[in-house]
């Protein structure tokens, strides 16, 4: 609904010099956004949450028998580095997977969000095959809602692991509430 108690929120028909800044940084708006996805006062604990999502996704992972790469080093050809949260092995296939917690701010954020992380490593190919000696290479954004909105294109990667639809149903509840 977008009624906590923000600077924005609080300061809607109020005249336009009321504080609408955030008061832990100089960011010009305090956002339910802002607070969940960008604000430094909050960093370490939005770190935490990260990686508490991806230690899960790894040991759903290792359980069914796939070899995991927690945030391997990979340098493009422009010597550029880039650090996927997971890199997902089994036989000839390699799944590289980003999750990450986003704002829902409209009906296609999460399915926005899933294609950007595709597009941020999908020109990492040769340097995943280097890295897995695999042939089959996929690249799989992982985004869940920041107010608990479950991504119905995640079910397509825990499929591919191999996860039974009872246990998906499950893990994505751990999942959404995590995140939350």
């Amino acid at each position: 609904a977008n009624v906590y108690p923000t600077r924005e929120f609080l300061a809607r028909g109020l005249d336009e010099g009321a504080s609408r800044g955030c008061r832990h940084c100089p960011a010009e708006c305090e956002t339910c956004a802002h607070i969940i996805g960008y604000c430094p006062a909050v960093q370490e604990a939005q770190i935490k949450r990260h990686n508490k999502l991806c230690s899960l996704l790894a040991k759903e992972a290792q359980e069914l028998g796939w070899i995991v790469y927690l945030e391997p080093h990979l340098s493009d050809s422009n010597n550029e580095l880039f650090k996927p949260d997971l890199v997902l092995v089994k036989g000839v296939r390699a799944i590289v997977v980003d999750i990450t917690v986003r704002y829902e701010s409209g009906l296609t954020t999460l399915s926005d969000t899933a294609a950007e992380k595709v597009g941020k490593y999908k020109h990492l190919v040769e340097e995943v095959r280097a890295l897995t000696s695999t042939s089959e290479i996929e690249f799989v954004g992982f985004p869940i809602g920041a107010r608990g909105k479950w991504y119905s294109g995640n079910e397509r990667l825990l499929t591919d692991l191999g996860l039974s639809s009872s246990h998906m149903k499950r893990i994505a509840r751990v999942f959404s509430h995590t995140a939350l």
